[in-house]
């Protein structure tokens, strides 16, 4: 495939725009990654996926509770969901199309938007329907950042309701260890962005406020305590950390005050910023990099969508 214009007019990302012939779906199934599975193989894992939403619907209905997750998966199954990640994710080009600073046509805005939706939609499916560990707790939380942005992207926001409904005890326990500050703030993190990304409007929204006054008041005693239990070198390591999840914190707290007030008015360009330190303080952590582009791209849909409300109210006299 031919790749779009850049801000500089370099090459390196998927096409915006495709032949009559050739689908978003199409387009995405001729990715490198996704291509190591064989085509049928790849249309029974769907079918699994849709299968395993199923049944985490009847899951959260009450009905079959107990069947999550009860189909073993085939082995290929695993790495065909990160291929769809991965895949679906050139489409995002966070440091080119995804920029404030690119100009796109109309057709290549749209081009993109639908080859983004089709790959999260995709990538939702196969992503959700992965078991989760119990042992793997910061992955699982990990991935529910994933999951957010891609079901904010992919229209799946009942499925993603229904997932999280299944997997409460584990992401969310009733008590935290105290000792965990790093786990404890990444709990409250994702919630957070759980409830920003919940709509576009400015109703329902005051969980996320709570949320945002506990971190804001207990981050710089539980972030200097946290640091002084842990080692030299462990310290260093995980104040790259915190800051990556400080910057995560503040790019939501800019979204929830753009749901209710509409302001600050760069909104894009901050949340960009805030998502661009996020990116280079986890040093290339492909389990972060993945959320954070598509919790950046599933921002803009919200902004977009608050606009648009945002501009059909009267003009102040």
């Amino acid at each position: 495939m031919t790749s779009p214009p850049q801000q500089n007019g370099s090459s390196s990302s998927p096409s915006l725009t495709q032949t009559s012939s050739t689908s978003p779906l199409d387009a995405l199934d001729r990715h490198w990654a996704v291509k190591v599975v064989a085509s049928e193989d790849r249309a029974a894992a769907i079918r699994l996926g849709m299968q395993a939403l199923t049944r985490l619907a009847g899951a959260a209905s009450g009905e079959g509770a107990g069947a999550v997750g009860a189909e073993p998966l085939p082995e290929f199954f695993v790495s065909l969901a990160g291929a769809y990640v991965i895949a679906a994710s050139e489409w995002l080009d966070f440091e080119g199309a995804a920029s404030p600073a690119a100009i796109l046509s109309q057709e290549q805005q749209a081009g993109r938007a639908v080859h983004v939706e089709t790959g999260a939609d995709r990538a939702f499916i196969l992503t959700a329907a992965l078991p989760v560990e119990p042992d793997e707790r910061i992955a699982a939380l990990y991935r529910t950042l994933l999951l957010a942005g891609l079901a904010e992207l992919g229209h799946k926001q009942v499925e993603f309701r229904h997932w999280l409904r299944a997997h409460d005890r584990l992401l969310f326990p009733a008590k935290e260890d105290e000792s965990r500050w790093d786990v404890e703030l990444l709990r409250r993190i994702t919630q957070l962005w759980i409830q920003v990304l919940r709509g576009a409007g400015p109703s329902g929204l005051e969980q996320a406020m709570e949320i945002v006054a506990s971190v804001r008041e207990d981050r710089p005693e539980r972030d200097a305590a946290f640091l002084a239990s842990q080692t030299e070198a462990d310290a260093a390591r995980l104040r790259f950390y915190l800051f990556t999840l400080f910057h995560l914190t503040e790019a939501a707290t800019d979204l929830l005050l753009f749901r209710l007030h509409g302001e600050p008015e760069r909104i894009s360009q901050g949340l960009y910023a805030h998502f661009t330190l996020a990116r280079d303080a986890a040093g290339g952590d492909p389990r972060l990099d993945a959320s954070f582009d598509w919790l950046f791209e599933a921002s803009l849909r919200i902004v977009a969508q608050r606009t648009s409300q945002l501009e059909l109210l009267p003009e102040r006299s």
